[in-house]
């Protein structure tokens, strides 16, 4: 799963990269430029030192113009030149038969291999011009060492680079302050945002905001508006029809035994006992309903300090009526000290009798053990065949039956959940139990009271 990312992190990354990656670009550009600049300017730098060379070594060799051989020389290699002090160019006076006629101290012994022509050549390690005497066949070669060059262009890429590198961090934590800064208003309304819940629908601080988020927030409070009118008529709907109903299937309920202790034919008497089944399940379904209801208003919690065993006896002692259930659910609750829970004592109970109903309903006959224990942990478990992994999967939605069988109406657990969550309590299922090989158990762990 992917680590959610804030906002401000995620925009002040992309400007970070984003900036970083027009600077290289206008660097690379650089770079070709200055290169281009830097190459420019030292072969003009040849160019200017091969003329003023060349007259000065003419001189040295005391050229002159004869009547027969065309032209000689006093004097025919002489190493060095005092007045060239240059620490990265060598230059060579040739004849046109290659002959070093004048060298500086650290120019090659032999002719550089370069044509006899104005103009420059690129050797392995050096960069040639090579300038023609207008009026003798004498050439003067002047070599600029590309290491050299190399150097100059990389102190010049320094000076590019260097500085934003150091300025990169300072850059960074900019943007990122005024990033984060400028989305502050954004993380302010998701905290509201995120406060919303089913007890809370209230509208979204009436506060200056920039004009897209301003936007955002009328739409939500619109949207909220509309989402509690939806809820409160939901709500509404569902307690009204349960409520109404309690009276007319009661007043069934009576009639339906009035008329099975009639006379009646065995077939009559089965259709009547039908009917009064029918009516039993239909009231089950509307407490279920008006039990839901309540769990979702959360108007009767009184948060007071409540007795767990005291909770569990209650409800498991309405079980043990029932001679069927007399021997098959217990009841275990810590012999020397009481749990007491903060919450309210009606809706707890209705988490306990909603599990117990449900062991009850699908523990096919096992067991059932209702176990309260410190610091305030209640556990309903039975031994009945269980469910699957997808099942139990599914079993917290509402109006999704247990799986185990077809009876119920998929309400109990979601009951369960409603009011585990209005006490800010959590609640787990697990099928099997832990340390059992099969069966069914729901454990619900709720806020000890101090």
């Amino acid at each position: 799963m992917t680590r959610p990312t804030s906002l401000a992190a995620r925009l002040s990354r992309s400007l970070l990269w984003a900036l970083g990656s027009v600077w290289l670009l206008l660097a690379a550009a650089g770079a070709t430029m200055a290169q281009f600049e830097v190459n420019e300017g030292m072969d003009n730098a040849l160019v200017d030192t091969g003329h003023r060379l060349l007259d000065l070594a003419l001189h040295d060799l005391q050229l002159t113009q004869p009547a027969g051989d065309g032209w000689r020389h006093s004097t025919m290699v002489q190493d060095g030149d005092a007045n060239f002090t240059d620490d990265h160019m060598s230059y060579q006076v040739v004849n046109a038969q290659r002959d070093v006629l004048l060298r500086s101290s650290d120019a090659p012994a032999d002719a550089l291999q370069v044509p006899l022509e104005s103009g420059f050549t690129d050797l392995k390690d050096w960069r040639v011009y090579t300038q023609k005497h207008p009026e003798f066949p004498v050439y003067i070669h002047i070599a600029d060492s590309l290491t050299h060059r190399r150097e100059a262009m990389f102190e010049t890429l320094l000076t590019l680079v260097v500085p934003m590198l150091l300025v990169l961090p300072l850059l960074g934590w900019l943007i990122h302050t005024i990033t984060r800064k400028g989305l502050a208003e954004v993380g302010l309304i998701a905290g509201e945002i995120g406060q919303r819940n089913g007890n809370n629908l209230q509208p979204l601080p009436d506060t200056p905001r920039p004009t897209e988020l301003q936007v955002i927030a009328d739409s939500t409070n619109r949207l909220l508006l509309r989402l509690g009118d939806a809820l409160q008529t939901e709500k509404a709907l569902a307690a009204n029809a349960a409520h109404e109903l309690r009276t007319p299937l009661a007043t069934a309920r009576l009639r339906l035994h009035a008329l099975l202790a009639m006379a009646l034919t065995p077939p009559q008497a089965a259709e009547a006992r039908k009917a009064l089944d029918s009516l039993v399940d239909l009231n089950r379904r509307a407490e279920k309903l008006l039990q839901l209801s309540r769990a979702e208003s959360g108007a009767a919690l009184s948060g007071e300090p409540v007795n767990l065993g005291v909770v569990a006896a209650t409800v498991v002692q309405d079980f043990w009526s029932d001679p069927a259930l007399l021997n098959r659910v217990h009841l275990r609750v810590p012999p020397d000290h009481d749990v007491v829970v903060q919450g309210d004592f009606d809706t707890l109970a209705i988490v306990v009798r909603n599990l117990v109903e449900n062991a009850v309903r699908h523990g096919q006959g096992s067991p059932i053990e209702v176990i309260v224990e410190a610091p305030a942990t209640l556990r309903v478990r039975d031994a009945g065949p269980g469910v699957n992994a997808d099942q139990l999967a599914q079993i917290r939605r509402r109006h999704v039956k247990h799986g185990r069988s077809t009876a119920g109406y998929g309400l109990g657990m979601s009951i369960v959940g409603t009011i585990v969550a209005r006490h800010r309590g959590q609640w787990t299922l697990h099928s099997p139990p832990p340390g059992q090989a099969r069966g069914f158990e729901a454990q619900v762990m709720l806020p000890a009271s101090a």
